[in-house]
């Protein structure tokens, strides 16, 4: 099973349990402390059962077609909260006590599970989701992006490449990367998935629920 898999479950039914890497099911040291105790004890070491897990994972809102979400556990949306409100992953591993390279290993493992290509589309995939929850009121930009301006920010949103993006809008990566950087500075906003927040709580990046599902069956949310 790969993680795509695991992290979006059916509303109802069984689910399996998220493989995710180290902090994402239980602390690493009580997986340490309970083998130690068990290898005294002479008793084999067996799997976590996912009827422990499932309880505590968080589930975001259902499909508007087929009624799937997309579920992980706490510590899952807790690093995708960290990196979406501006986070480095080096903030991130001081903040949760933890490496910079584990970070970077869970940050990978989490755009996996969710289907993205980078940091950027996972946060976006988890606004669009429900994992991330936004107020309830709409936030107002001091300055409202321009057609343009707006088109860049959400190939950014979309995990595409200032290339990629360029591609599509007729401008260079260079223009791509400058157009981004001035959006940033004028809001105050450090880091690109930051700006994926910013944009999503103003209400001006596509909010469509990214289940697959509308791909296969032809139906769009």
């Amino acid at each position: 099973m790969d993680l795509g898999t695991a992290v979006k479950a059916p509303a109802a039914g069984q689910a399996p349990a998220p493989r995710w890497p180290s902090m994402f099911l239980l602390d690493p040291a009580q997986y340490a402390h309970a083998r130690a105790r068990r290898a005294r004890a002479a008793r084999p070491v067996r799997p976590v059962h996912p009827s422990r897990i499932l309880p505590l994972l968080i589930a975001g809102t259902p499909c508007p077609v087929c009624g799937e979400q997309f579920m992980a556990t706490p510590n899952a949306v807790g690093l995708l909260a960290l990196t979406a409100h501006g986070y480095t992953p080096g903030e991130a591993a001081r903040r949760l006590r933890t490496s910079r390279t584990q970070v970077d290993a869970d940050l990978d493992a989490l755009a996996d599970g969710l289907g993205a290509t980078n940091t950027c589309h996972a946060v976006d995939t988890g606004h669009r989701s429900g994992l991330l929850r936004l107020p309830a009121r709409p936030r107002r930009l001091l300055h409202q992006p321009t057609a343009a301006a707006l088109a860049v920010l959400q190939g950014m949103a979309d995990g595409r490449t200032d290339s990629e993006t360029g591609l599509r809008i007729g401008r260079t990566a260079r223009a791509v990367n400058e157009a981004v950087n001035r959006f940033l500075r004028l809001h105050g906003v450090r880091t690109r998935p930051d700006g994926v927040t910013l944009l999503h709580r103003a209400r001006l990046l596509d909010a469509t629920h990214p289940c697959p599902c509308w791909i296969t069956t032809g139906t769009n949310p």
